[in-house]
């Protein structure tokens, strides 16, 4: 099978060692507007790729099966239906897109398209995700949670990258970026959101950037439970990412980083082939595991592991959290 990837920046060198480690995948071709990346990404990942600045050249001249887009966020719609109009698979980078009606043009173009779209929420695949969904089934679901996302990120980190930091182009703040992984996971513990109330700010990064840097959202979700959940990245380190979950018959589990405890005492577990990626401890370990499922399914002509329509709603949750935050009021998710 004949892959390709768009955006040859940090998290890229994730999905080109997964691909790496996966017989019959071979990577073609790679495309950064930056020559020099792709250049480095070609010698380190793929010795035999071919190298472009145009992405549409690529996929006209390579006809790969599928692509991974890891672009800015203000590039994923456009590149993901392109690559769809020619019929090729994607494997999009979060967040799908920056606006409602992004997710519309997404949706579209996947129902008239013989491809299909899966999307990178790795956390999804961590081992610890997993045992604790099994835990949560087992103790009646959730009836209230918390979580957080507290990370560093300074003025250099967002200057690096002239779309970083800008409503026009990634699309918010911490939010959108950082904190999309996790929001997604509090999601996956507790159901359906159905409106959320929040507050946004921009407390240490006033003179580089037009977002926020801090959030906190009050989510309710239609199975009557809550959630408060808060992110920033002007804390001091990346800290573990934090869950709680109160579950209905009273228990409690607790996630730090990839440790699970019940009720305050630690939960033991087994991990599951441990290949590890290069990156941030923070970014989570799944990625190898996802993209090993996205092409077993494309093979087996099964659903993709990360569908459009699971990975819209956390969009569409933060999305709605800025118009809560504008307006002062909850407002209900779309």
């Amino acid at each position: 099978m004949k892959t390709a990837l768009i955006g040859c920046g940090a998290v890229a060198g994730n999905h080109l060692a997964a691909i790496g480690k996966l017989p019959g995948v071979e990577i073609v071709a790679l495309c950064d507007i930056v020559p020099e990346r792709a250049e480095a990404a070609k010698l380190k990942y793929a010795p035999t790729a071919a190298v472009f600045t145009d992405y549409k050249k690529m996929l006209d001249e390579e006809r790969p099966d599928a692509v991974h887009i890891a672009t800015p966020h203000h590039l994923h719609c456009e590149m993901a239906c392109e690559a769809l109009a020619r019929g090729i698979h994607v494997f999009l980078e979060k967040p799908i897109c920056i606006s409602e009606e992004e997710i519309d043009r997404l949706t579209d173009a996947e129902e008239k398209s013989p491809a299909t779209l899966t999307v990178c929420f790795q956390n999804r695949f961590n081992p610890a995700t997993v045992v604790a969904k099994k835990l949560l089934a087992e103790h009646g679901g959730v009836a209230c949670a918390r979580a957080s996302v507290t990370w560093n990120r300074d003025d250099d980190y967002y200057r690096a990258d002239a779309w970083r930091g800008k409503k026009a182009t990634e699309g918010g703040g911490v939010l959108i970026n950082q904190a999309i992984h996790e929001l997604d996971l509090l999601i996956g513990f507790c159901g359906k959101p159905i409106s959320v109330a929040a507050t946004v700010a921009n407390h240490a990064h006033r003179a580089s950037i037009d977002v926020e840097d801090t959030a906190e959202l009050l989510i309710s979700f239609d199975s009557g439970a809550t959630a408060f959940f808060t992110a920033t990245t002007a804390f001091s380190c990346d800290a573990p990412n934090f869950d709680e979950l109160y579950c209905k018959d009273g228990r409690r589990i607790t996630l730090v980083g990839q440790e699970i405890y019940l009720d305050g005492k630690p939960f033991p577990y087994d991990v599951p082939d441990g290949f590890s990626l290069p990156g941030k401890e923070c970014w989570g370990t799944g990625h190898y595991r996802l993209i090993r499922r996205f092409y077993e399914a494309l093979e087996r002509k099964a659903p993709n592991p990360v569908l459009l329509s699971s990975a819209a709603v956390p969009v569409r949750v933060l999305l709605a959290a800025y118009r809560s935050s504008n307006a002062g009021t909850t407002v209900p998710i779309k």
